[in-house]
């Protein structure tokens, strides 16, 4: 063969080869998948009952006079589907009427002592009470809406400056759920309140004879008790963590102070916690 037709037929392959290259049709196997997430907000829900139906919740002051007092308990409970960490007490007051035209809200409301506040403890078996005022502390109305709390109430109860009455604290005796579950529904925390119109014998320096409370007849207020639910801090679930609602696994989960490094909820039952298990 003369190198003339070798050449030839050498660029013929050349061209057959790149032909089939570039011509040529290449076929994969295919597969998809999805991973289907969601994103939902809890809600916090507290809700505050008479302690029995027969009992009513709220003061009414009107009609007193020195030495009267009332008491009142109620229950706090958790509605919602979130996990209540604290309740935090704010006292405000209004439409003050000066039935004598010389006393101030502020000297009307210091009449008023707060005998005693309690509130539950948390116990695996009971939940003493526990005093929210300073023993042998004078602690008023006028205290409470001017929050005028220091030395009166104990610091354990006071949580940025505001009374705590379902505070991060555990009665001796074992295990707590602290602050207000969402389960157990059952838990729920007593708060026992007693107010006093105190009785005063000091005499009014400008009336001989007459008492210095005098000045108080006629008057009226209204006041209000404020409570605010939180939540607990936000909990992490890392890469290892299981399924499940990422909430309420633990009530004594992420408090400012500690957190549970793992939340393990089992993948046959997603409704269902288990002991956290901390690293």
């Amino acid at each position: 063969m003369g190198i003339k037709k070798q050449l030839l037929m050498s660029m013929a392959t050349g061209a057959l080869g790149f032909s089939m290259i570039g011509g040529g049709t290449y076929a994969y196997f295919n597969d998809t998948a999805t991973i289907n997430n969601s994103f939902a907000s809890g809600t916090l829900d507290l809700k505050v009952v008479a302690n029995s139906k027969s009992q009513p919740i709220n003061f009414d002051l009107s009609n007193m006079k020195p030495g009267d007092s009332v008491q009142r308990i109620f229950s706090l409970t958790n509605g919602g589907s979130l996990a209540i960490k604290e309740v935090l007490l704010t006292t405000t007051a209004s439409d003050f009427v000066d039935g004598t035209l010389l006393s101030t809200a502020e000297e009307f409301l210091s009449q008023f002592e707060v005998n005693f506040m309690q509130v539950d403890t948390e116990s695996d078996r009971w939940e003493p009470r526990g005093n929210v005022k300073v023993d042998g502390a004078t602690l008023t109305l006028a205290d409470l809406v001017g929050n005028n709390l220091g030395g009166k109430v104990q610091s354990k109860y006071l949580t940025n400056g505001k009374i705590n009455l379902a505070p991060l604290t555990v009665a001796p005796g074992g295990v707590a759920n602290r602050g207000l579950p969402v389960d157990p529904t059952v838990d729920t925390d007593d708060v026992f309140i007693e107010i006093k119109f105190k009785q005063d014998s000091t005499i009014n320096p400008l009336k001989p004879g007459e008492y210095l409370q005098n000045k108080f007849q006629g008057d009226s207020i209204k006041f209000a008790f404020n409570l605010e639910a939180t939540q607990w801090d936000g909990m992490k679930l890392d890469s290892p963590n299981g399924n499940g609602r990422i909430n309420n696994g633990v009530q004594g989960s992420a408090d400012g102070s500690s957190q549970p490094d793992k939340l393990t909820v089992p993948y046959s039952d997603p409704g269902k916690y288990v002991t956290p298990v901390v690293d």
